[in-house]
Protein backbone atom coordinates (compact mmCIF):
# COMPACT_ATOMS: atom_id res chain seq x y z
CA UNK A 1 0.00 0.00 0.00
CA UNK A 2 1.29 3.48 -1.21
CA UNK A 3 1.89 6.20 2.09
CA UNK A 4 0.81 9.15 0.33
CA UNK A 5 -1.64 10.08 -2.18
CA UNK A 6 0.46 12.91 -3.44
CA UNK A 7 -0.44 14.14 -7.15
CA UNK A 8 -3.49 12.59 -6.80
CA UNK A 9 -6.77 14.32 -7.55
CA UNK A 10 -10.06 13.21 -5.75
CA UNK A 11 -13.33 14.40 -6.16
CA UNK A 12 -15.94 13.91 -3.53
CA UNK A 13 -19.46 14.09 -3.83
CA UNK A 14 -21.96 14.66 -0.67
CA UNK A 15 -18.96 16.64 0.55
CA UNK A 16 -20.51 19.04 2.30
CA UNK A 17 -21.19 16.61 5.91
CA UNK A 18 -21.09 13.63 7.66
CA UNK A 19 -18.52 10.40 5.44
CA UNK A 20 -18.01 13.02 2.93
CA UNK A 21 -16.79 15.90 5.16
CA UNK A 22 -14.54 13.74 6.71
CA UNK A 23 -13.11 12.04 3.55
CA UNK A 24 -12.41 15.17 2.42
CA UNK A 25 -10.18 15.85 5.78
CA UNK A 26 -8.93 12.30 5.38
CA UNK A 27 -8.10 12.50 1.43
CA UNK A 28 -6.07 15.89 1.96
CA UNK A 29 -4.41 14.51 5.09
CA UNK A 30 -2.54 11.84 2.95
CA UNK A 31 -1.59 14.37 0.12
CA UNK A 32 -4.65 14.59 -1.98
CA UNK A 33 -5.71 17.42 -3.84
CA UNK A 34 -9.65 17.59 -3.67
CA UNK A 35 -12.97 18.36 -5.78
CA UNK A 36 -15.74 18.73 -3.30
CA UNK A 37 -19.19 19.28 -4.29
CA UNK A 38 -22.24 19.26 -2.13
CA UNK A 39 -25.24 20.76 -2.27
CA UNK A 40 -24.55 23.45 0.73
CA UNK A 41 -22.36 26.39 -0.21
CA UNK A 42 -21.72 27.14 3.43
CA UNK A 43 -20.26 24.05 4.56
CA UNK A 44 -18.25 23.74 1.19
CA UNK A 45 -16.52 27.26 1.44
CA UNK A 46 -15.48 26.03 5.68
CA UNK A 47 -13.88 23.14 3.83
CA UNK A 48 -11.78 25.35 1.79
CA UNK A 49 -11.16 27.50 5.23
CA UNK A 50 -9.76 24.77 6.70
CA UNK A 51 -7.93 22.89 3.72
CA UNK A 52 -6.98 25.85 1.74
CA UNK A 53 -6.03 25.17 -1.62
CA UNK A 54 -5.86 21.43 -1.30
CA UNK A 55 -9.61 21.77 -1.77
CA UNK A 56 -11.59 23.34 -4.56
CA UNK A 57 -15.08 23.28 -4.40
CA UNK A 58 -18.69 23.43 -6.79
CA UNK A 59 -21.56 23.42 -4.86
CA UNK A 60 -25.48 21.83 -6.84
CA UNK A 61 -27.20 19.09 -7.04
CA UNK A 62 -26.32 15.87 -8.36
CA UNK A 63 -30.29 15.32 -9.04
CA UNK A 64 -29.59 18.12 -12.06
CA UNK A 65 -28.01 16.34 -14.99
CA UNK A 66 -26.89 19.69 -15.90
CA UNK A 67 -24.92 20.37 -12.86
CA UNK A 68 -23.63 16.91 -13.63
CA UNK A 69 -22.50 18.03 -17.31
CA UNK A 70 -20.97 20.90 -15.09
CA UNK A 71 -19.08 18.90 -12.83
CA UNK A 72 -18.12 16.24 -15.04
CA UNK A 73 -16.70 19.16 -16.82
CA UNK A 74 -14.49 20.38 -14.05
CA UNK A 75 -13.62 16.81 -12.65
CA UNK A 76 -12.63 15.39 -16.11
CA UNK A 77 -8.88 14.43 -15.07
CA UNK A 78 -9.38 13.35 -11.44
CA UNK A 79 -7.30 10.01 -10.49
CA UNK A 80 -10.38 9.05 -8.36
CA UNK A 81 -14.27 9.25 -7.82
CA UNK A 82 -15.20 9.34 -4.22
CA UNK A 83 -19.38 8.34 -5.02
CA UNK A 84 -20.61 9.47 -1.89
CA UNK A 85 -23.76 11.30 -1.72
CA UNK A 86 -26.80 9.69 -0.57
CA UNK A 87 -30.10 10.15 1.62
CA UNK A 88 -32.13 8.12 3.99
CA UNK A 89 -35.67 7.95 5.32
CA UNK A 90 -36.63 5.50 7.45
CA UNK A 91 -40.43 4.43 8.42
CA UNK A 92 -42.40 1.61 8.34
CA UNK A 93 -43.37 0.71 4.60
CA UNK A 94 -47.02 1.56 4.80
CA UNK A 95 -45.98 5.26 6.32
CA UNK A 96 -43.31 6.15 3.95
CA UNK A 97 -44.73 8.27 1.31
CA UNK A 98 -44.04 7.67 -2.02
CA UNK A 99 -42.03 11.29 -2.63
CA UNK A 100 -39.72 9.60 0.19
CA UNK A 101 -39.19 6.62 -1.98
CA UNK A 102 -38.30 8.43 -5.39
CA UNK A 103 -36.30 10.66 -3.72
CA UNK A 104 -34.23 7.83 -2.13
CA UNK A 105 -34.04 6.15 -5.62
CA UNK A 106 -33.20 8.99 -7.85
CA UNK A 107 -30.63 10.42 -5.44
CA UNK A 108 -29.02 6.80 -4.12
CA UNK A 109 -29.40 5.32 -7.20
CA UNK A 110 -29.97 7.34 -10.72
CA UNK A 111 -27.73 10.43 -9.66
CA UNK A 112 -24.90 8.27 -8.68
CA UNK A 113 -25.23 6.65 -11.85
CA UNK A 114 -25.06 9.42 -13.93
CA UNK A 115 -21.73 11.06 -11.86
CA UNK A 116 -20.25 7.30 -12.00
CA UNK A 117 -21.07 7.16 -15.76
CA UNK A 118 -19.94 10.94 -16.65
CA UNK A 119 -16.25 10.44 -14.33
CA UNK A 120 -15.53 6.92 -16.13
CA UNK A 121 -15.62 8.34 -19.81
CA UNK A 122 -12.33 10.32 -19.40
CA UNK A 123 -10.95 7.78 -17.01
CA UNK A 124 -11.65 4.78 -19.79
CA UNK A 125 -10.01 7.39 -22.04
CA UNK A 126 -6.52 7.66 -20.49
CA UNK A 127 -7.27 4.22 -19.56
CA UNK A 128 -6.78 4.37 -15.71
CA UNK A 129 -8.88 5.85 -12.60
CA UNK A 130 -10.49 4.23 -9.60
CA UNK A 131 -14.20 4.67 -8.55
CA UNK A 132 -14.73 4.36 -4.56
CA UNK A 133 -18.88 3.99 -4.13
CA UNK A 134 -20.41 4.49 -0.66
CA UNK A 135 -22.49 1.53 -0.49
CA UNK A 136 -23.35 0.24 2.63
CA UNK A 137 -24.00 -2.99 4.39
CA UNK A 138 -27.80 -2.41 4.20
CA UNK A 139 -26.89 -3.17 0.64
CA UNK A 140 -26.57 -6.72 1.69
CA UNK A 141 -29.41 -6.87 4.28
CA UNK A 142 -33.24 -5.98 4.66
CA UNK A 143 -34.33 -4.58 7.51
CA UNK A 144 -37.90 -3.22 8.70
CA UNK A 145 -38.07 0.14 8.70
CA UNK A 146 -35.27 0.74 6.24
CA UNK A 147 -36.44 -1.45 3.77
CA UNK A 148 -36.70 1.29 1.04
CA UNK A 149 -33.19 2.39 1.56
CA UNK A 150 -31.46 -1.05 1.49
CA UNK A 151 -33.32 -1.31 -1.74
CA UNK A 152 -31.82 1.68 -2.90
CA UNK A 153 -28.20 0.65 -1.84
CA UNK A 154 -28.43 -2.89 -3.28
CA UNK A 155 -29.41 -1.64 -6.40
CA UNK A 156 -26.19 0.70 -5.81
CA UNK A 157 -24.23 -2.24 -5.41
CA UNK A 158 -25.03 -4.31 -8.11
CA UNK A 159 -24.32 -0.74 -10.37
CA UNK A 160 -20.45 -0.75 -8.40
CA UNK A 161 -20.32 -4.42 -9.35
CA UNK A 162 -21.14 -3.79 -12.73
CA UNK A 163 -18.60 -0.93 -13.38
CA UNK A 164 -16.04 -3.22 -11.73
CA UNK A 165 -16.82 -5.81 -14.50
CA UNK A 166 -16.98 -3.44 -17.22
CA UNK A 167 -14.62 -1.11 -16.65
CA UNK A 168 -11.84 -3.54 -15.54
CA UNK A 169 -10.43 -4.03 -19.38
CA UNK A 170 -9.79 -0.26 -19.00
CA UNK A 171 -7.59 -0.23 -16.39
CA UNK A 172 -10.29 1.21 -13.60
CA UNK A 173 -10.84 0.10 -10.27
CA UNK A 174 -13.57 0.21 -9.05
CA UNK A 175 -14.21 -0.47 -4.86
CA UNK A 176 -17.34 -0.17 -2.69
CA UNK A 177 -17.25 0.83 0.91
CA UNK A 178 -19.90 -0.82 3.34
CA UNK A 179 -20.29 0.65 6.14
CA UNK A 180 -23.09 -0.22 9.28
CA UNK A 181 -24.37 2.87 11.28
CA UNK A 182 -22.34 6.08 11.57
CA UNK A 183 -22.63 9.13 13.58
CA UNK A 184 -24.08 11.47 11.02
CA UNK A 185 -27.22 13.70 10.07
CA UNK A 186 -28.54 11.18 7.35
CA UNK A 187 -31.15 9.98 10.14
CA UNK A 188 -32.59 13.42 10.92
CA UNK A 189 -35.31 13.38 8.30
CA UNK A 190 -36.47 10.11 10.12
CA UNK A 191 -38.78 11.19 12.73
CA UNK A 192 -40.96 8.44 12.91
CA UNK A 193 -42.19 7.52 16.60
CA UNK A 194 -41.03 3.75 15.32
CA UNK A 195 -37.82 4.52 13.72
CA UNK A 196 -37.04 6.76 17.10
CA UNK A 197 -38.18 3.71 19.53
CA UNK A 198 -35.73 1.42 17.50
CA UNK A 199 -32.40 4.27 17.72
CA UNK A 200 -32.85 5.11 21.11
CA UNK A 201 -32.76 1.45 21.90
CA UNK A 202 -29.37 0.01 19.87
CA UNK A 203 -26.85 -1.67 22.01
CA UNK A 204 -23.64 -0.22 20.22
CA UNK A 205 -22.24 2.95 19.74
CA UNK A 206 -22.16 3.52 15.58
CA UNK A 207 -18.93 3.66 13.33
CA UNK A 208 -17.78 7.75 13.18
CA UNK A 209 -17.92 9.33 10.12
CA UNK A 210 -13.69 9.36 10.34
CA UNK A 211 -13.21 5.70 10.60
CA UNK A 212 -15.14 5.28 7.32
CA UNK A 213 -13.14 7.77 5.32
CA UNK A 214 -10.26 5.88 6.89
CA UNK A 215 -11.43 3.08 4.36
CA UNK A 216 -11.65 5.28 1.75
CA UNK A 217 -8.51 6.64 2.12
CA UNK A 218 -6.83 2.66 2.27
CA UNK A 219 -8.55 1.78 -0.74
CA UNK A 220 -7.34 4.84 -2.58
CA UNK A 221 -3.56 4.17 -1.91
CA UNK A 222 -4.09 0.44 -2.96
CA UNK A 223 -1.13 -0.56 -5.76
CA UNK A 224 -2.39 -0.26 -8.91
CA UNK A 225 -2.82 -4.16 -9.26
CA UNK A 226 -4.59 -4.18 -5.97
CA UNK A 227 -8.10 -3.75 -6.10
CA UNK A 228 -10.26 -3.70 -3.12
CA UNK A 229 -13.41 -4.37 -4.04
CA UNK A 230 -15.09 -4.49 -1.00
CA UNK A 231 -14.66 -3.33 2.79
CA UNK A 232 -17.45 -3.60 4.95
CA UNK A 233 -17.16 -1.95 8.12
CA UNK A 234 -19.59 -2.47 11.29
CA UNK A 235 -19.72 -1.13 14.76
CA UNK A 236 -18.48 -3.47 17.52
CA UNK A 237 -21.45 -5.48 18.69
CA UNK A 238 -23.59 -4.87 15.80
CA UNK A 239 -23.36 -8.00 14.15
Amino acid sequence: MSGSLAGQSVLVTGASAGIGKATVAALVTAGARVLATGRRKDALAALVTRHGDAVETIAGDINDAGFVEALTARARDVDILVNNAGILTYAPLMDLTFADTEAMFLTNVLASFRVMQAIARPMIARRRGHIIVMSSTAAREVYRLGVIYCATKHALSALTRGFRLELQGFGIKVTEIAPGMVDTDIRNTSTHPSVQAALAARKFAPLTPQEVAEAVVYAARTTASCVPDLVELRPLGAA
